[in-house]
């Protein structure tokens, strides 16, 4: 059974509806098999629950995600006392997409073709981030104010409260020499995007040998150092762009660039259009 809800980053939840309740009795959970999910976040006491087999205990802050077309029970042990969330929705159809397994790097945040195809999983139980209540406080209210497209609002409010859940996570897990070595990577990488990448530099700057330094960005992040430079290359040619005046050869030579046709074929290649054509989008005044 997968254990994870997953999102991706072109679709957002559909939002069924919101609620809050509280027993004051042991409760049993409900018994059965529904065709949407179900995040639960327990503000006090706690809530037992079966999926499929598999027992789970949310204490107070923690949440549960519950998916679709799963079985799910309760025995008679949830904490009399205990309130609760919930959010029923349906994950929107992705069809035949194809996504990547992780997001791009925050540095890296200019569109490009396929930017949003990529996944987000979220951890089925665990602890909630402070001020969980007031969000979903606040959705409830939202929906009895009953404003023009409020459906849409809410699921996109819920969409952003799943990333904030998300990011917490990885938060967490943040902690470890793999992470900060990566992290020390594109801090090299930032600070060398107007020039040719050089292994060598990067190996003697962190002191750790480059097939390392290789591997272990790979997997953290999910691209290659070289794709990474070359994408943020490619950002500060962007930013010339909104920013200057220069031409394409001006920038290609820049960025250390000996040859502007081999420029204009890497940011295709990336951009999914040459410069001369992304250049055109914008408005200058120079």
């Amino acid at each position: 059974m997968d254990a994870h809800l997953t999102l991706t980053a072109d679709r957002f939840p559909l939002v069924r509806d919101i609620g809050w309740n509280q027993t004051e009795e042991l409760y049993t959970h409900p018994d059965r098999t529904l065709d949407y999910d179900v995040f639960l976040y327990v503000a006090s006491g706690s809530m037992q629950v079966v999926e499929e087999g598999v027992p789970f205990i949310i204490h107070a802050k923690q949440y549960l995600f519950l998916k679709k077309g799963l079985h799910h029970w309760g025995r008679h042990e949830t904490a009399a006392g205990t309130q609760w969330y919930w959010v029923h929705f349906n994950m929107a159809d992705s069809g035949n997409t194809l996504y990547k397994e992780k997001a791009p790097l925050q540095e890296l945040a200019l569109y490009y073709p396929d930017h949003y195809l990529y996944r987000l999983i979220l951890p089925k139980q665990g602890a909630a981030f402070p001020g969980m209540e007031n969000r979903l406080n606040a959705l409830m209210k939202g929906l009895e104010e009953g404003r023009s497209h409020q459906m849409t609002r809410t699921s996109l409010s819920v969409y952003e409260l799943f990333l904030d859940l998300h990011q917490a996570s990885v938060e967490e897990r943040k902690s470890t020499s793999a992470e900060e070595i990566s992290e020390q990577i594109i801090a090299f990488l930032s600070s060398h995007s107007c020039e040719p990448f050089s292994a060598s530099h990067l190996a003697a700057a962190l002191n750790l040998n480059y097939s390392y330094l290789s591997a272990t960005f790979k997997r953290v992040t999910g691209q290659s150092i070289i794709e990474t430079h070359t994408r943020l290359r490619l950002q500060h040619a962007v930013a010339l762009m909104r920013s200057s005046s220069l031409n394409i050869s001006d920038i290609s030579d820049r960025l250390g660039y000996q040859n502007p046709f081999y420029f204009s074929r890497v940011f295709k290649k990336i951009y999914g259009e040459s410069p001369s054509a992304y250049l055109r989008q914008f408005y200058r005044s120079h």
